[in-house]
């Protein structure tokens, strides 16, 4: 589980349920059924309208992705291409046919595949930037869908409101009724902003920043793959390869 999504939304919550309550409020009446089924529904569908229906469909795919930790471990997967380098460097691409099959990771089991049935290396390349150009193009897509759900959401939120006043006002000959009408028209509007800037466009800005870690996995993958077919000293490769790490990250040579 990705902390920084829970932490984000309980303490945004909380904060705002601090500042509502010293203000003599309560924060349960700021939840409206009616702002809620206006507000989230109406903005993923309009959201839909300017979405290709593939992103849709992947923005909720890949949702879970947003409160997960992200499955990149760059690490990992140097040693697990350096260890194939030195082998192939050692038997030759062959030894690396059986490796291959085990390879969890698709992107790597093709460009390891290409190489070990004899491909020239422009054409592993070649084959393997359209992938990671598509994989980024995918991924962005399908943010992008909760990001224009998140800034259709305030406008919705302000739709509510009207709708609200609207019904309040038929109800002048009800002073009691008409305040309590305007009171829960005007919780769309905060639900409205809440769900843009705390939701659905951070979900959407979280699974892009996500994709960034996929998409430079791969990058690392296909410099490895160019070195093992290139067959580069095993410690030269992996000092290149750890230069993908983030500079909050220590690097460490398994030759040490």
């Amino acid at each position: 589980m990705d902390l920084t999504v829970v932490l984000g939304i309980v303490l945004a919550i909380t904060s705002l349920s601090v500042g509502d309550v010293l203000e003599g409020g309560n924060p349960l009446h700021l939840i409206h059924i009616s702002s809620l089924i206006i507000i989230f529904p109406t903005a993923m569908f309009a959201a839909m309208v300017g979405t290709d229906g593939e992103y849709v469909r992947g923005a909720f795919k890949n949702v879970g992705m947003v409160f997960k930790k992200s499955p990149v471990n760059l690490e990992d997967r140097i040693k697990e291409i350096i260890s194939l380098a030195v082998m192939a460097r050692r038997d030759g691409l062959l030894s690396l046919e059986q490796k291959v099959m085990n390879i969890d990771n698709e992107f790597l089991k093709q460009g390891l595949s290409m190489a070990v049935d004899g491909n020239e290396v422009d054409t592993i390349s070649e084959a393997l930037e359209l992938v990671i150009e598509e994989t980024e193009e995918y991924y962005h897509g399908c943010a992008h869908y909760w990001i224009v759900a998140g800034e259709t959401s305030p406008v919705m939120g302000l739709v509510g409101a009207v709708m609200g006043l609207i019904l309040a006002l038929q109800k002048l000959d009800d002073p009691a009724a008409m305040a309590a009408g305007i009171a829960g028209a005007f919780t769309a509007t905060v639900t409205g902003i809440f769900s843009a800037y705390v939701l659905l466009g951070p979900m959407g800005n979280k699974m892009k920043a996500k994709s960034h870690h996929i998409v430079k996995e791969q990058k690392m993958m296909l410099e490895g793959i160019i070195g093992i077919v290139h067959g580069d000293n095993p410690r030269t490769l992996e000092a290149k390869l750890l230069n993908f790490l983030s500079p909050a990250e220590e690097k460490h040579s398994q030759f040490n």
